[in-house]
């Protein structure tokens, strides 16, 4: 089920989106902004996910008669970064969402964070925003993961996908590059509240604390690990990062396998990977182009996993050449 709470959008420009999103907040004291349960003003859609009725904060661009393009935010992240993609709405409706528990969408229990929820939420939006006519469906990082499994549950919902570095989608992939998950070592884990004693300041506090995170090299998946590219963000979703890490492991190893069904989906898969990621395009042409029927890798150079920020011109001509609309319109 799913219902609309308000159809206002907030129009966000670019330099707008540097100095924090343009989202102007009812409590101007918060170490971060409110969600969309505490701030009436955000746009937002009710939802109903794994049992409960909960708040998503949302965005559109473009004509609702366009093909519905779906691009979802990585984790610790929102929509902010991706926004200049509004371009799209040319040919597309292009719909921004921050799922349950991420940015400014609200905060959930850790039941509901569970990898079949997600998927579930990709549906929920999917039958709200394109109910009877498949999607073109876009993740990032964490969410090209979910877009994968989404593919794999319900491949007859989506005409054509694109996983931009998607990590490795089974477990033995991610050993053979040796990426280590410090976001599950001590003090990152010690930040892990029980959630069912979570209250709204919890959260506040630990998005707030999981910010560090965008401005240091956790990761090698930079060119220059000293001088990070630009991540433009509003509020980040620290607690389902850290639940959905934590899924991946049995005790301190990887264990988990996300490719089961990906054979069954036919449509057109656009894999994007960068130069200085260990995740970047060779690793996505090794694992990952061939678990499905038409697939390819778009390479992109001097750049690292922040790929729309560092990149942006060569990402979006890329997408241009891949979409249909854009396709149908060259061969004209």
């Amino acid at each position: 089920m799913i219902r609309r709470k308000s159809a206002y959008l907030i129009m966000v420009t670019i330099p707008l989106l540097v100095s924090g999103c343009g989202m102007e907040t009812s409590d101007m004291g918060a170490l971060v902004p409110p969600t969309v349960d505490q701030e009436p003003n955000y746009p937002a859609l009710a939802i109903e996910v794994a049992g409960q009725e909960r708040l998503v904060h949302y965005q559109t661009f473009g004509d609702p008669r366009n093909p519905v393009l779906f691009i979802m935010p990585g984790s610790l992240s929102d929509i902010c970064a991706y926004l200049p993609l509004q371009e799209l709405q040319d040919k597309y409706f292009v719909v921004f969402w921050e799922q349950r528990g991420n940015g400014l969408s609200e905060r959930v229990t850790e039941r509901e964070l569970s990898y079949d929820a997600m998927v579930e939420e990709i549906h929920a939006i999917k039958n709200h925003f394109s109910p009877d006519r498949p999607v073109t469906l876009m993740g990032h990082s964490w969410s090209a993961v979910f877009a994968a499994m989404y593919l794999a549950k319900h491949p007859e919902a989506v005409d054509q996908a694109i996983l931009m570095e998607p990590f490795g989608l089974k477990s033995e992939f991610m050993e053979a590059v040796d990426v280590p998950l410090h976001l599950t070592s001590k003090g990152y884990l010690d930040m892990m509240y029980s959630s069912k004693y979570m209250t709204a300041r919890d959260h506040e506090m630990l998005d707030y604390q999981m910010l560090s995170v965008l401005k240091s090299g956790v990761r090698s998946y930079f060119c220059d690990e000293d001088h990070l590219p630009p991540w433009p963000v509003c509020r980040v979703g620290g607690y389902a990062l850290l639940i959905w890490e934590k899924n991946l492991l049995n005790g301190t190893r990887y264990d988990y396998d996300f490719t089961r069904g990906l054979a069954a989906f036919s449509g057109e898969v656009l894999l994007i990977g960068s130069s200085c990621s260990p995740i970047g395009y060779a690793f996505q042409e090794t694992y990952h182009l061939p678990l499905f029927q038409h697939a390819r890798v778009l390479k992109i150079e001097n750049s690292g996993h922040r790929i729309v920020t560092e990149q942006y011109h060569a990402l979006l001509d890329g997408l241009q050449n891949f979409l249909t609309p854009y396709q149908t319109a060259v061969n004209k």
